[in-house]
């Protein structure tokens, strides 16, 4: 059904066993309510059968381990109400217009204001990584009435994906809110297929780690080469992705999570900087992941380097970019963008063969 661009969403308000507990997990989305709906293949008295273990089905397999742990539901609901709203916030974001509502589309307004003021992104954008604040506030000042509907809000934290509004157009928003994680990635990997079987555009909002993680352990090994494949199947889901993408580098740019995040190798439609960003294969002050040992004035050389050529204006300077844009402006900046993108689909599905004009 998903390859005939059918939707699947399944709210869990009981019991999935066996059999039934892949139909959610097949799903698109899933909602499950804490308490009364559980997810399991064997339930608590098979579990005692075969391992003498007692536990109860919440413990097994309940909507916190699967909203959290496992990443395999989406929304966790307190209540059914609450399920029933999410279902209804789900089918918002499905991206189907009627025919009426296209020829109406051109009276839509451009959106409501977001209820925080614009002017409050100045002192938003973050100096260093260091000292990032949540992404979530950021994002209040971008959207259409400051409304974000969030996709698996429990798993993968460092990593916020969602849909909203901006200037009335509808958008997933993948932005960064601290280290690029296995669960994280995954979780990226999954709304930004979502956002391709919807036709929704892609944001994303670039703070990636200063640099990469150290190998000091068997454990962290086995952690970073996990994070790695992860990130692997986000950069794959993004370069495979063919709805237009936006990128706007709200604080560091940096190594591989950058590819992940649609940075200038994967080719976005717009591609903008905040003045206080940072590009480049690793943040100024971290040349040592660079270099061998006791190489200390090439690093001191190399984080001069680093520190004068990451500039954003270094880099728009060069046209690597579509430019600087203020982070008061960035809400316009981004309305426009998706206008430009919307006339370029609408002239490319009215395009038709254009014979020569054959002057007697």
């Amino acid at each position: 059904m998903s390859a005939m661009k059918i939707p699947q969403v399944a709210v869990v308000c009981g019991s999935c066993t066996a059999g039934g507990a892949y139909i959610p997990t097949m799903a698109e989305e899933a909602v499950m309510v804490h308490r009364i709906g559980t997810i399991f293949l064997g339930g608590p008295p098979l579990v005692k059968a075969a391992t003498g273990e007692e536990v109860t089905p919440e413990e097994l397999g309940g909507a916190r381990l699967h909203a959290e742990v496992s990443g395999c539901v989406d929304h966790f609901a307190w209540e059914e109400k609450e399920a029933f709203d999410y279902t209804r916030n789900i089918i918002s974001t499905l991206n189907f217009q009627l025919p009426e509502e296209e020829e109406e589309g051109v009276k839509k307004d451009a959106g409501e204001e977001p209820l925080f003021s614009s002017e409050e992104l100045l002192g938003l954008a973050p100096q260093s990584y260091g000292h990032s604040l949540d992404v979530k506030m950021i994002i209040s000042r971008l959207t259409d009435g400051s409304r974000f509907q969030e996709f698996k809000a429990r798993y993968g934290t460092t990593l916020v994906t969602g849909f909203a509004k901006i200037s009335g157009h509808l958008v997933g928003i993948v932005a960064n809110n601290g280290v690029l994680s296995c669960d994280a990635a995954l979780k990226g990997s999954h709304f930004v297929q979502l956002c391709d079987q919807r036709d929704v555009p892609l944001l994303f909002l670039q703070n990636t780690a200063p640099a990469a993680a150290l190998t000091l352990s068997a454990a962290q090994a086995e952690a970073n080469s996990n994070r790695l494949k992860a990130q692997g199947s986000m950069m794959s889901a993004v370069a495979c992705a063919s709805v237009p993408k936006i990128t706007v580098v709200i604080g560091g740019c940096h190594g591989a999570d950058s590819y992940a995040m649609c940075g200038r190798a994967f080719d976005p439609n717009f591609l903008f900087l905040w003045p206080n960003a940072r590009v480049s294969l690793t943040a100024p002050g971290h040349a040592a992941s660079l270099l061998p040992p006791d190489e200390e004035q090439q690093e001191e050389n190399l984080n001069e380097r680093l520190k004068e050529e990451s500039s954003a204006f270094f880099s728009s300077g060069r046209m690597w970019d579509d430019g600087v844009v203020l982070p008061q402006d960035t809400r316009k900046v981004l309305g426009d963008s998706l206008d430009i993108i919307k006339q370029q689909r609408y002239q490319l599905s009215t395009e038709k063969q254009r014979p020569v004009v054959l002057r007697v």
